[in-house]
């Protein structure tokens, strides 16, 4: 019979480390961060509004361009 501990051990080197306490909290604040500024972007690009909550009512409003600013790369500079 296989040891437990011979199963998959090959496999556990694809796998990032598990995260806890204060590095899980940043790291899903970091995610949360990311995704408001997609979602910024995806409206400003599409002409739309981002849906938010505040103060426990649910509202639509225009993209705020300080939330995208870093996600759009700079125009193309032709070297000379």
């Amino acid at each position: 019979m296989t040891e437990p501990s011979d199963i998959n051990q090959g496999g556990l080197a694809d796998h990032p480390p598990v995260l806890r306490g204060e590095e899980l909290t940043e790291s899903v604040l970091r995610s949360l961060k990311l995704a408001a500024k997609d979602a910024h972007l995806l409206a400003y690009q599409t002409g739309t509004g981002v849906v938010t909550r505040r103060n426990g009512k649910v509202q639509l409003v225009p993209p705020d361009p300080a939330m995208y600013e870093d996600l759009i790369p700079p125009p193309f500079q032709p070297s000379e």
